[in-house]
């Protein structure tokens, strides 16, 4: 599965955040270092063609928040509530997502990799054309979220929840866990490994004979 990396210009300067939202809640092409947010910003934000590098988001409460060829390297995003946002073409890497919520949003081409997000929410979102590489996703939440071509990648996922969440072409092989919640009507047409699927069918009660 191929996916559009986000559209920055190789050119950009940096940018003072809170001069830019003084004039307007648009926020278009930058690298921002350095961020002082109030902890609820109450006005919708677009952000658009923003490189957030080692910058922390931590306990910011957004609304309906917007990232548009967005590229979060290196930052903690650790309790952030981004709820109901949109995420279109963005990349994080590197960064934590603890106990983030990012629970009834729409994320679509986007790519998280080599980062920490045990604890966060994506529950009742949609998800199109979305990777996890090598995230840790311990206690996860994704309860009824409609998948579209995601693609998660070994990932840590023990105790993670995908109740009635369809696990249709979602490929769980490569990924590790202990233990995993999931809606058993969900997950036909799921691919896991010959270990997880012995670990399903205990779950359903059923004695395996080795």
């Amino acid at each position: 599965m191929k996916i559009t990396p986000p559209k920055l210009s190789s050119s950009l300067e940096e940018l003072d955040i809170q001069s830019a939202l003084q004039e307007d809640n648009y926020v278009s092409s930058g690298i921002v270092t350095e961020l002082n947010f109030e902890e609820e910003q109450e006005d919708k934000i677009i952000f658009d063609q923003i490189h957030f590098q080692n910058i922390s988001m931590e306990g910011v409460r957004f609304h309906q928040v917007e990232f548009i060829d967005c590229l979060f390297d290196k930052c903690d995003l650790s309790n952030v509530d981004f709820g109901d946002a949109v995420f279109h073409r963005v990349e994080i890497r590197g960064s934590k997502l603890i106990g983030a919520n990012i629970s009834q949003s729409r994320l679509t081409e986007v790519k998280i990799e080599d980062s920490v997000a045990n604890y966060v929410s994506l529950s009742f979102s949609k998800l199109k054309k979305v990777a996890f590489k090598q995230v840790t996703l311990n206690r996860a939440d994704f309860i009824e979220v409609a998948f579209d071509k995601v693609k998660i990648e070994k990932c840590e996922l023990n105790d993670a929840n995908f109740t009635e969440t369809s696990m249709k072409d979602i490929d769980l092989s490569s990924n590790t866990y202990e233990q995993l919640t999931v809606s058993i009507e969900k997950l036909r047409d799921c691919k896991v490994s010959t270990e997880q699927a012995i670990g399903f069918a205990k779950s359903l009660g059923l004695k395996i004979i080795e």
